[in-house]
């Protein structure tokens, strides 16, 4: 089990802060310490005057819908220190990233704020949150209690772009306790709501609870309220006029993965083909450690900018698949001669839809790849039988990369593959052909399953384990080194 971090959530009444932090200090001695304590609501609103008990714990606000005190210093900081442990969070939307590596938004209730000023704001931020804080509700959920005037639209944006593990939000000036029982996206994520009344009002206003940073399966869960249909969802696109969705096109200057865009990041950079080139994946899941001084994460990608292995033609005359099924039998070699204890495990999600197509892979010691199996079965079933609205996946087995099954489908389909390299000459190969286009993926599941081989579940987003610039050129010229005498490349 990985250790959890506390965390205390309050809608404290601003004519009683005083009051209610008093009682935030002694849950804090006799349960805490917590990572962090929220303050919902109005907590310091125009007019209020500043507390006077010191907190123990970190504390942390934002705006409510009826201004913020005048009796606070505003700077141009972001985050702006009320008093010790008190720390007012002044913009629109604002990112806390704590020492357990969990991650906070809290969103301002100012009404002022120009909708798709925040919004935008939101879509900058490229960390996985953990804690959604708003004042309002979504609307969605709001209709679902019919209480249309804590609701707001924007809020409902908000949460599908961040798919928290837990929302918590106030709806109005003197709020309501309401818990939603937990539901799931197509993705994976597993988002709890929860609003508080406030202290005074006889509705329930404090939330304690733990929380690491591996997401926890639940057994019980409720249809996503921002995926189903409701009938008066369906009533309003009869109204509305009929559009068609646009799919978004990225253009090689701003692919992330184009050698062509002026912003990448050459310093991860491996080795580089004819047709593909190889790099050193940001935010890896696994670790340089004393076997191996580099983290062994890599990903394989055509220079061309194509979403698919057969959007060049079949495999057979393919001169980008054959150049990186050369990469990976160079790799498997330099792996065997040099930590033989390592396999090499790939991975494609391949689209049509892909922005660029490319190929991740991980060492695996041998004696995690055991567990390889039982991980890719325990996740497909999670996958098919909880995120119902995910598309069911069938994995295949084949241990031969010629076999005319499996060209058929990487030359007609799309699919989720995985590739073992048990030695330089043998793979076992495993992959599940993606027939319906209109079902959603989970774009982690390769992710997840290698997490669960290695046990690694705490490292499934990648954003979450993004390492500093350093330690990515550290690492590709380790990685250099160890490839070296197997680049075919290098003349």
């Amino acid at each position: 089990m990985s250790q959890k971090s506390k965390f205390l959530i309050l809608n404290p009444s601003p004519e009683d802060l005083d009051k209610v932090l008093t009682k935030s200090n002694l849950q804090y001695t006799k349960n805490g310490p917590f990572e962090a304590t929220i303050l919902l609501g109005d907590v310091l609103p125009s007019g209020s005057n500043l507390p006077k008990v010191q907190l123990e714990g970190s504390t942390y606000f934002c705006e409510g819908k009826n201004g913020v005190s005048e009796n606070i210093s505003i700077s141009t900081d972001s985050l702006i220190s009320v008093d010790k442990n008190l720390t007012f969070m002044k913009s629109a939307v604002n990112v806390l990233r704590l020492t357990s590596g969990l991650v906070v938004m809290m969103v301002s209730g100012n009404p002022s704020i120009p909708k798709e000023e925040l919004i935008n704001q939101v879509k900058e931020v490229k960390v996985k949150v953990d804690i959604l804080v708003t004042y309002e509700w979504p609307k969605t959920i709001a209709y679902i209690e019919q209480l249309t005037l804590v609701g707001s639209e924007v809020i409902d944006q908000v949460i599908k772009l961040v798919k928290p593990r837990y929302h918590f939000a106030v709806g109005n000036i003197t709020g309501k306790f309401f818990e939603l029982e937990p539901f799931a996206w197509d993705s994976g994520e597993i988002t709890r709501f929860i609003s508080l009344g406030q202290e005074g009002t006889g509705s329930k206003w404090f939330y304690a609870f733990s929380l690491g940073l591996i997401q926890e399966d639940v057994l019980k869960l409720r249809e996503n309220p921002f995926t189903i249909q409701t009938k008066k969802r369906e009533l309003e696109i009869v109204e509305d006029k009929a559009e068609t969705k646009k799919v978004k096109v990225v253009s090689p200057e701003s692919c992330f993965f184009c050698l062509g865009n002026p912003k990448i990041e050459h310093h991860m950079i491996v080795s580089i083909g004819a047709n593909a080139y190889l790099t050193i994946a940001k935010g890896p899941l696994t670790r340089s450690n004393r076997n191996l001084y580099f983290s062994g994460h890599g990903i394989l990608i055509p220079i061309e900018h194509i979403p698919t292995i057969r959007s060049k033609g079949d495999i057979q005359d393919n001169p980008i698949y054959k150049e990186i099924i050369k990469y990976q039998q160079s790799l498997v070699s330099a792996f065997f001669e040099q930590k033989p204890s390592y396999r090499l495990v790939f991975w494609e999600v391949s689209r049509s839809t892909n922005v660029h197509l490319n190929i991740q892979f991980v060492p695996v010691e041998e004696q995690f790849l055991g567990k390889f199996a039982p991980s890719l079965s325990s996740r497909t079933k999670a996958n098919n039988i909880k995120f119902t609205k995910n598309h069911k996946l069938n994995f295949h087995k084949f241990i031969d990369l010629q076999d005319p099954k499996l060209a058929g489908i990487i030359n007609k389909s799309d699919y989720i593959m995985f590739t073992i390299w048990t030695n330089p000459t043998e793979q076992e190969i495993h992959i599940a052909e993606l027939d319906d286009a209109s079902k959603p993926i989970d774009i982690q599941f390769p992710r997840r399953v290698l997490a669960d081989t290695l046990n690694l579940r705490s490292r499934v987003y990648w954003d979450k384990c993004q390492q500093p610039k350093f330690k990515e050129i550290e690492d590709c010229e380790e990685f250099k080194k160890f490839f070296h005498n197997h680049d075919f490349t290098i003349s």
